[in-house]
């Protein structure tokens, strides 16, 4: 068994991550890393093993991810970890988690094509969640957070454009 390789993210940072899919398009992730540079990603994603098919079909997770690595728990590769600039650690009385949860109180739909009609996906979660930290001031930039959106776009593009080209290529670590 390969031992996937493990990221060296900065403590006390948050990072977007753009994984790999199987289809066009990256799956993005919101990366938060305490004073260990331990990781915990907060995403909008498929919910797995769902019986009902009557209920959300995605929905907001939390996740510890300890190591982060090249490729991810489901060996996709983990194309790039984009730094955002600006950000400091809340106090501990901030609940992200409650925060993030109130994003799409009502969960969706039931299927993903209706999902992605009403604009909701990994991605507009994702930039909502980083407006919300702008907002309650955990993120501080001159401009708005969703300015970044075309910049991170455009690095997971050049990855994969890079990639496809034949380059052997692991995580890009960029800052935005």
């Amino acid at each position: 068994q390969v031992m996937a390789s493990t990221l060296s993210l900065e403590q006390n940072s948050l990072y977007v991550c753009l994984t790999q899919l199987l289809v066009p398009g990256f799956h993005w992730g919101i990366y938060f890393t305490d004073e260990h540079s331990t990781a915990t990603r907060h995403e909008w994603a498929e919910v797995r093993g769902r019986r009902d098919l009557t209920q959300p079909v995605e929905a907001y997770q939390v996740a510890l991810v300890h190591p982060v690595t090249v490729n991810d728990a489901e060996n996709r590769l983990n194309l790039a970890l984009v730094k955002v600039s600006g950000y400091s650690p809340p106090p501990p009385s901030y609940n992200v988690q409650a925060r993030f949860a109130g994003i799409e109180p009502g969960g969706g739909y039931s299927d993903v094509r209706r999902n992605r009609k009403s604009g909701l996906s990994c991605r507009t979660w994702l930039i909502r969640a980083l407006t919300l930290l702008q907002e309650d001031g955990v993120i501080r930039r001159n401009t708005p957070v969703s300015d970044i959106e075309d910049k991170i776009k455009s690095i997971g593009e050049e990855v994969e454009r890079r990639l496809a080209n034949g380059e052997d290529l692991g995580t890009q670590l960029r800052d935005v």
